[in-house]
């Protein structure tokens, strides 16, 4: 059955009739008085660990940075959560070990002498300062009377541990890696790409700049180098599709490169659909013609005069002057496509498509080509490019020649595209398959890696692991792992008010309820102790044991004691 004495936590051994104490006594030095005392330990302890861990905030907060509500390290995520973890731990027990100071700052504060409580009342308030256990601590939360106060202290104490530790799980669940590339050394890179000069204005026009060979009927020259510029897969060249056009550089850096920058050449094309403008029809037989006005340059023609899956290209700006026998081509290059598809299962096409007499799809096309020389800066994988010059009108003869190589793998590779019966999606992603195609057969008049780089480089790439935490997470954590230990340790200086009267009187109460932890002191550091009944109480009987000696004897592998006896004093 539960006590129902009432205990006051008064050493009677203490007091004497005239008023005095044994402290008052035997006088004891400071050291032994209040230093060794873990109610003076705790408040040092506590201001020492507010103290830093305010500064230890600040530095952090230096070192960090902030993009769209996240706050950045430059640190690799595992150590940071190390690091969290580690302060976290450091504080729960900081707070503990104040426990004492907390205490007593709180019966000097709410003026609390003597505890006169049931003896089962005091246990459950050590049981919980001890363990800070979740059941222990709840059920001495029904204590009543002035205790109370002291039981919300030690409950506070454990929830905000508890909290203490959820937060340290959201940070842990919040926080993410992420790898900053940033720009490091300067390498100069010789990355400009240079025009053939030997191009020719003359007749014929299609074999120039050493391109093709006239022999083969117009066909590539180097169809391997073509071919590999065409699928992005050369050593030399690259191919890069951005800013509605084809841009046709030398290949990256042979190392991981931040940025790096050269010359190149830069193909726009566009496309429109004029089935219906030149009267695009069938007819019987092997007959779909066609019939351009005045503004696309009267052309005319029969789609059937070419394959399946494949497209005839008409230059239309090419100007033959006789004298001085030249020709002339305008920049951007015009021309007249058709295309042909097989129809196959698909019914719902717009009306510029044009259903031949043996059902195939025929579809007229109004292109053309803009070609400029271009610097560039490629950064991080994007491509930032300036207009510096033009190409020369052999040039453009070279590449108006180049634009009616390869169509028919540009027809073929975006095939899938007529299925969906729309013109407008069909003719734009055939003006950019058209300009790859275009930009490959022109690789024979392509010279890269030119010995005058012009100052181009390229810049190495420097990978820094960084930590990113929500913005309400390290806010949280802050708020949580700084102010109530702060608040604790203004608690604790309350333990000294009335230095000279009552507080022994307080320590004594604070110590005996936390007399478990006191003892854990003890075997950390030796004599560490203040004069007060229960840890005298101890001392004494520490002395008494040491008083008693054993005498032992092994028989058999087995201790046996003998006998045992007492010394006098």
């Amino acid at each position: 059955m539960e006590s129902h004495n009432n205990y006051s936590l008064e050493s009677p051994s203490l007091f004497h009739k005239d008023g005095k104490n044994d402290l008052d006594i035997v006088p004891k030095p400071i050291v032994d008085t209040y230093l060794r005392s873990p109610i003076f330990q705790g408040i040092i302890l506590g201001w020492i660990a507010s103290i830093l861990i305010v500064m230890l905030a600040i530095f952090v907060g230096t070192l960090s940075h902030m993009i769209n509500f996240n706050v950045i390290w430059n640190l690799r995520v595992g150590i940071f959560l190390s690091i969290v973890t580690v302060i976290t731990r450091i504080m729960s027990v900081v707070v503990g070990f104040m426990l004492p100071a907390i205490l007593a700052g709180i019966l000097s504060f709410i003026q609390i002498p003597v505890l006169k409580v049931s003896g089962a009342t005091i246990i459950k308030l050590m049981d919980a300062s001890m363990t800070r256990g979740l059941w222990s601590t709840l059920t001495s939360c029904f204590n009543s009377g002035r205790i109370y106060k002291l039981t919300i202290v030690i409950v506070s104490v454990l929830v905000w541990q508890y909290i203490t530790s959820a937060v340290d799980l959201y940070v842990h669940i919040t926080a993410t890696g992420n790898v900053q590339q940033l720009p490091g050394q300067i390498i100069s890179s010789a990355r400009a790409i240079n025009l053939a000069t030997n191009c020719t204005e003359d007749f014929p026009v299609f074999s120039t700049c050493g391109q093709w060979e006239s022999a083969s009927n117009g066909g590539i020259n180097d169809l391997a180098r073509a071919l590999e510029t065409y699928q992005n897969t050369s050593k030399t060249l690259q191919v890069w599709r951005a800013d509605g056009g084809v841009y046709l550089l030398q290949s990256s850096p042979p190392v991981q490169a931040y940025s790096y920058s050269g010359s190149g050449i830069f193909l726009q094309p566009s496309c429109e659909p004029i089935s219906k403008i030149c009267n695009l029809e069938k007819y019987s037989g092997p007959l779909t013609r066609y019939t351009c006005p005045e503004t696309l340059w009267s052309a005319s023609g029969n789609t059937q005069e070419h394959g399946i899956n494949d497209a005839y290209v008409n230059l239309t700006t090419l100007i033959f002057k006789q004298a001085p026998s030249i020709y002339i081509s305008h920049n951007p290059i015009h021309a007249i496509i058709s295309a042909r598809y097989p129809r196959g299962g698909f019914e719902d096409y717009d009306s510029e498509f044009v259903r031949e007499m043996h059902g195939d799809l025929s579809i007229l096309m109004h292109c053309q080509i803009h070609a400029s020389l271009i610097e560039y800066v490629i950064t991080l994988g994007t491509i930032k490019a300036t207009t510096f010059g033009t190409l020369t009108n052999a040039q453009l003869l070279a590449l108006a020649g180049a634009s009616t190589r390869m169509n028919q793998r540009a027809c073929h590779d975006i095939a899938n595209i007529v299925y969906k019966g729309n013109s407008t999606l069909f003719v734009n992603a055939f003006a950019q398959q058209w300009a790859l195609a275009t930009i490959a057969s022109f690789t024979g008049a392509v010279q890269e890696n030119e010995e005058n780089g012009r100052g181009y480089n390229y810049v190495l790439e420097v990978d820094i692991e960084q930590t990113v935490v929500p913005l309400s997470a390290v806010l949280l954590y802050a708020i949580v792992i700084i102010f109530p230990p702060l608040i604790y340790s203004c608690i604790c200086l309350y333990s000294l008010k009335n230095w000279s009267n009552n507080i022994h009187i307080n320590w004594t109460l604070a110590e005996f309820i936390c007399i478990p932890q006191r003892l854990l002191y003890q075997t950390l550091i030796g004599e560490h102790y203040v004069d007060d009944a229960c840890l005298k109480s101890l001392t004494m009987q520490e002395k008494i044991l040491q008083k008693v000696e054993f005498d032992i004897k092994v028989e058999d592998g087995h201790i046996v004691p003998q006998k045992l006896k007492k010394e006098i004093q």
